[in-house]
């Protein structure tokens, strides 16, 4: 799961605040209240310090210490889970930015194999240079067989790439 920066940083200051809270709660005394209990008319509890009747009974409320040990657990563990996130996002990054240089050079072959079978499909004859410089023209059957040749390493360089917008 992917959060945004705001909310990462929004985490981690909950995070702290909650294992301060925690730690400060320790020394404070805690003691019960008594408040309102009653349902609503969608059926959910609601607890007020004000009754919503004349008679409506009232319910102590009792806090527990909090555990510095777990606070501090808590603590460590949300630390290690958002590092995992953050690793996660640097990894995701990583793979999205290795996959764009490999969709580009995809790409590139296709277009350099395209090019090359134009140029060979649209040339009347086709020549090489030997040895000497000269050029040695090849007979129809190796033009054509070049041509198919140029054809097949297009349809190869190019599976899976989209066709140009002309």
């Amino acid at each position: 799961m992917r959060h945004s920066r705001a909310s990462r940083a929004f985490l981690r200051r909950s995070a702290a605040l909650a294992a301060l809270l925690a730690l400060a709660g320790v020394n404070a005394p805690l003691c019960a209240q008594e408040v309102y209990k009653s349902v609503d008319t969608q059926g959910h509890m609601v607890y007020s310090d004000r009754g919503n009747t004349k008679n409506a009974p009232k319910t102590s409320v009792h806090y527990d210490e909090p555990n510095p040990a777990e606070a501090a657990r808590l603590a460590k563990e949300q630390q290690q889970l958002q590092a995992q996130d953050a690793q996660r996002t640097r990894q995701q990054a990583a793979d999205d930015k290795a996959k764009a240089a490999a969709d580009r050079r995809k790409e590139e072959a296709c277009q350099n194999a395209r090019s090359k079978y134009s140029r060979l499909r649209d040339a009347r004859r086709i020549s090489l240079p030997d040895a000497d410089g000269n050029r040695v023209f090849y007979s129809d059957e190796q033009a054509d067989a070049l041509r198919e040749e140029a054809r097949r390493a297009m349809s190869t360089a190019c599976a899976g790439v989209a066709e140009p917008a002309h």
